[in-house]
Parts: C-alpha cells; structure tokens; sequence
C-alpha cells in the first residue's frame, strides 16, 4: 500500500505493491507509503527506502525520496519480525474446528457453488491491516482472499471465511510455520510465497525486510525439501515484475518447477498499462498460469472518481477471463484503510467501519465480459 506524495523521481519502470498494513499497524507505527506522481513513486519524507535490483541492495536516505515508477507497495512487519508470532502456532490453528472461528485452515470443503458463473474461480480480493474476518462475508461473489498473513486476523471468521483464505507466507522467518503447515494435517490447497522480497522501507519504529534473490533463494530451502503431498505454491511477487530479480531467485534456487503460479502485483492508472505489463511478463514466463494477486487503479492523487474506477476493474477482470493465462485477480483493497494511501484510496470495498461502499455493488456484478 502507500501513501504520501513527494516529489524527488527515481525513474525505474515497475509494476506494483500491496503494503502488509497489518504487521506495521500492529507495531503502532503508520507504514509510510508510496504514490504514484506523473508514473513515478513517491515515498513519506522520513522514510529511508532499500531496494534490491540484480541482486545488488541499493539504499538511501532523503527528505523527499521517490520510489520506481508504475505503483509498488511495501511489505511490513517490525523488525523483519514473522507475521504469524502474534497468532500462536500455525499447526494448530490449522487443525481447530472450523465452525469455532479460529481462523486456521478448513477441514470443510469449499462451496459447491463456489467459482461458477462466467468468471469461475477468477475473483479474489487483497484485505489490508484493519480488516475484520466479518467483512469478506459482506462480499458474496468473491471466490477467494488474501492478506500479509498465514492466519486470518480480525475476530472470528465465518466458515466461508475460513474456507476462501489463501495463506500466504510473506517473509523469511515465516518459512519454519509454512513448513509445518504443508505438512500438517490439513494442508491448505495454494499457498502464496515471499511477498516483495525486493522492496524495503525503513522508518522510526519500524522496517520491513528485503532479500536479493540469493538469499531469498537460501531461507526457502526448508520449504523446497519438505513442501508436503497436496500443496501447490505461489512463486514469489516481486514489486517489480520486470525486473532480474525472479529470474535471478529461479537461477539460484534451481526451483523453477517448484511453483504453480506466477505472482503480479499492479497499480497504474488505467487497464492498458496494467495489462501491457502482465503481458510483458508473460512473454517470458508462459510456462504457468499468473495470478494478479494485488490490483487497483492509482493517478496518485485519489482523483479518479467512481466512474473510471469501475471501468478499470470491469476491463481487468475482462482481459483476466480472455486471457487464457490469468487465474485469479485479487482486487485491493477489500478494505478501507484509516490512513493516506494514494493507491487504494478509492478501490476499497468495505468501508473502515464495515459497512459496504458504493464500489461493492460494482464488483459484486462484475461478470468479466
């Protein structure tokens, strides 16, 4: 996610990002955010940004500090600390009953119903820091959701909650929870891996972690030696799709083969450019199914209106059904976050109160022709 508008450009062209709100809301610091000023990030005047391009970490402090351009996010937790200490051990949440709320995986199966209709199984939605597991059921034609998470924060989660969560394992030090969770006895069907590894913010109280593809690479070997029998994985998202990063990741952990998926996160402000992008990507890797796991539109200003905004999610969820090669768009953010934030500042679903917003009825009707 992101926010503040600066000024000072860093021109790199990107793709896009998500900001795990939770962890950093959680620490009692407001993440720092990047908006998207004439195509370029922007970053919060206190924030120190490291990026890592081809491997190499490159950092810098400033008063104004700009980030690539195309819409990226930040991941986050304090300290690099693991996004699944605050909810007790992963096995264990993922053997409770389901019907106690206690948002581990399901033992139930999904839905009969569940991806019928012209979009199949293509609508998802990314929820941020603030959400309560009571909003998603607000949301009747989703098929699946995501957050910075392995478990389902906000309360007690309904079973349709329960059962459309897609864990994901955001950074290294959630890989030892991820291995116990594969090879638990309910191991989830997808689990998503290393959420922006290559993209980084440093603020007071607060930093986010980063890896170059080789480390990235190392931390998930546990993972590759014992990811369970049923378990199919979610490769990692860099903020930057286009970039050495992912090709640099697969060379050096030979795990190529390994993943089911891709994972592309985008905010731009309109269709053609986040699809020119997907489709830049996929003229390298055509070898697996994309999943569009973050997606908003974002002039950096909140100046978009309904009207483009519901056009721009209508278009994306178009090209996803046509393309063949998209599987599932998760829309950000299924919730309104409390704070600035220049990239979904008006793609939210589910007002921070949780009460639906007036874009709800847009992506409940969504039918992807």
């Amino acid at each position: 996610m992101r926010g503040v508008c600066l000024t000072l450009v860093f021109a790199l062209s990107v793709s896009a990002r998500c900001v795990r709100k939770n962890q950093l809301e959680q620490a009692g610091t407001p993440a720092k955010q990047p908006a998207v000023v004439n195509g370029t990030k922007t970053l919060a005047s206190t924030v120190q940004k490291q990026s890592v391009q081809d491997g190499n970490s490159v950092s810098w402090n400033t008063t104004s500090a700009a980030a690539p351009s195309g819409g990226q996010g930040s991941s986050g937790t304090e300290s690099g600390q693991s996004s699944t200490s605050d909810s007790g051990s992963i096995l264990n949440q993922a053997t409770a009953d389901s019907s106690a709320g206690s948002g581990g995986t399901p033992t139930t199966p999904k839905p009969s119903g569940k991806g019928s209709g012209n979009c199949g199984s293509l609508k998802g939605v990314c929820f941020n820091g603030g959400m309560q597991a009571s909003m998603y059921d607000l949301i009747t034609t989703a098929t699946d959701w995501i957050t910075f998470k392995m478990t389902i924060p906000g309360g007690g989660a309904s079973p349709r909650t329960q059962q459309d969560h897609i864990p994901m394992m955001p950074f290294a030090t959630d890989v030892p929870s991820a291995v116990e969770l594969v090879n638990g006895p309910n191991p989830p069907e997808w689990l998503l891996t290393f959420n922006e590894p290559d993209y980084s913010y440093v603020g007071p109280g607060f930093s986010t972690p980063m890896m170059s593809p080789q480390e990235a690479a190392e931390k998930i070997k546990p993972l590759l030696a014992k990811p369970g029998s049923s378990t199919k994985f979610v490769a990692p998202g860099p903020a930057v799709p286009t970039s050495n990063w992912l090709p640099d990741f697969f060379a050096a952990c030979n795990c190529q083969d390994f993943f089911s998926a891709y994972n592309i996160h985008q905010y731009q402000p309109d269709s053609k450019s986040v699809i020119n992008t997907i489709n830049t990507f996929r003229s390298k890797y055509s070898d697996k199914p994309i999943w569009l796991t973050e997606v908003a539109p974002s002039d950096g200003g909140c100046g978009l209106g309904l009207e483009k905004v519901s056009q721009f999610m209508k278009e994306i969820f178009k090209f996803a059904k046509d393309s063949g090669f998209v599987d599932r768009v998760f829309w950000n953010s299924g919730n309104q976050l409390t704070h600035d934030d220049k990239n979904v500042c008006e793609s939210w679903l589910i007002d921070s109160s949780g009460k639906p917003g007036p874009l709800l009825e847009v992506f409940e009707n969504i039918d992807c022709t």
